[in-house]
């Protein structure tokens, strides 16, 4: 008799919607698959602008230089007295603003007026002396003129006398030859010997009135001269009391300290009441045109040149940008001008980068439009544009062939990749 064999029924999962999914097996669903495509775009655009961004990058580090070792410079005044006094008003406070030739600080200036005055009157007294040699002078030369005329008509007589003893003695000699031949008396004679006798006297005391009278022109122009040195003495004593009395009233004009140039007053160290030396500074005067001195790695400077363009961005104004150009390059590092330069040829020897300082202007006048003055040691950031920015056609292509491969390799690695089985 066969035997029956109760078989039991197979055990059923249940449906989660009546509908088989073991024809489904290795197939995603269409959410999982949208969120894979989205994903494989999203990391091929951060891809492509990753490798567009070094491109740029690249080719603008090329095209450019920049330090962070840059501060803005400019002209430091110090204002001086520039004679010594005390202080009896000061016209200035700290971080003001004044312009060229306004009055600053004022010395008492009392002491400098007397000072002009005494120099006044020892001017005045030196003209006086200079009127009274001027006026001797000119009477010496009046005496030398009366006594060269004196000279002049003594000359005269003492020639009429001449001519009277040369008669004399003519008629002498030929009433001496009459005698001798007995045609005229020994009364005769000595008649005419006597008048040739006084003739000759009346010459020789003309001769030495004239004589006389040289002397005296002589004596008048040694006297002339003499005054005429005086009157040179008094002209230099003119000149010397003229120098004293400008440099009096140049001094009490210093009293008064005047702004050189315009600008922003800083340490000021004057106050009403002081003491002040010649040459004592005041304050310092920071003048309102400025510039950047940027100190650049030596291999920066390779292609630097004076004209490029330069973006300062103003740490003070939040990194605000102006406009400026290139105007110099120091010639030489700045270590090698420092106050202690390094001895390179002692000890041990360690390279180290030098740092050249470049002027840099601003192209207008610095306007920040906020107020905020700016002055020397604030901190900028030069960008020099020390080449044009060049795309080569090699950078772009070899920039195209690994963005295609970079994004290709994203595509085959996010859209080729098997989902897990979902069937058990």
């Amino acid at each position: 008799m066969a035997q029956q064999v109760e078989v039991a029924p197979a055990k059923t999962r249940p449906s989660t919607g009546g509908a088989d999914r073991s024809g489904q097996a290795g197939k995603p669903t269409n959410g999982n698959s949208g969120k894979r495509v989205l994903l494989t775009l999203l990391v091929a655009v951060l891809f492509s602008a990753g490798v567009i961004g070094a491109l740029i990058y690249v080719v603008n580090s090329a095209a450019s230089q920049s330090t962070d070792d840059a501060f803005i410079d400019g002209h430091i005044v110090p204002v001086s007295a520039k004679v010594a006094g005390r202080v009896q008003s000061v016209y200035v406070v700290d971080n003001q603003s004044v312009g060229k030739g306004d009055l600053a600080v004022e010395l008492d200036p009392l002491d400098f007026e007397a000072a002009t005055r005494q120099r006044t009157a020892a001017m005045e007294s030196s003209q006086a002396q200079a009127v009274a040699a001027q006026a001797g002078l000119q009477e010496a030369i009046a005496h030398v003129n009366t006594m060269q005329a004196t000279v002049e008509s003594d000359q005269a007589t003492a020639a009429a006398d001449a001519a009277q003893n040369e008669k004399a003695q003519s008629d002498l000699h030929r009433y001496e030859d009459l005698f001798k031949t007995k045609v005229v008396s020994p009364q005769d004679v000595d008649q005419f010997r006597a008048t040739a006798k006084s003739a000759q006297a009346t010459l020789d005391a003309a001769n030495k009135k004239v004589a006389s009278d040289r002397a005296q022109v002589n004596e008048a122009e040694a006297q002339v001269g003499a005054v005429r040195g005086l009157v040179d003495s008094v002209n230099a004593q003119i000149h010397e009391a003229d120098a004293n009395l400008s440099t009096a009233k140049l001094n009490q004009s210093y009293t008064a300290i005047l702004a050189p140039e315009s600008g922003w007053v800083t340490q000021k160290s004057v106050e009403p009441g002081a003491y002040v030396q010649a040459g004592q500074t005041l304050f310092a005067l920071v003048q309102k045109d400025v510039w950047v001195t940027a100190n650049f790695k030596e291999d920066q400077i390779r292609r630097m040149r004076a004209g490029q363009r330069v973006e300062i961005a103003i740490d003070a104004l939040h990194g605000q940008n102006f406009a400026g150009h290139v105007d110099s390059i120091q010639a030489g590092s700045g270590a090698r001008f420092s106050l202690l330069p390094p001895q390179n040829a002692t000890g041990n020897y360690v390279k180290v980068v030098q740092r050249v300082p470049v002027k840099i202007l601003f192209d207008e006048p610095l306007n920040t439009g906020s107020g905020l003055p700016l002055g020397p040691g604030e901190s900028v950031v030069p960008t020099v544009e020390v080449s044009s920015v060049e795309y080569s056609p090699l950078t772009v292509g070899i920039a195209l062939v690994i963005l295609v491969a970079g994004v290709m390799f994203i595509f085959r690695r996010g859209l080729g990749r098997k989902p897990r089985d979902s069937a058990e």
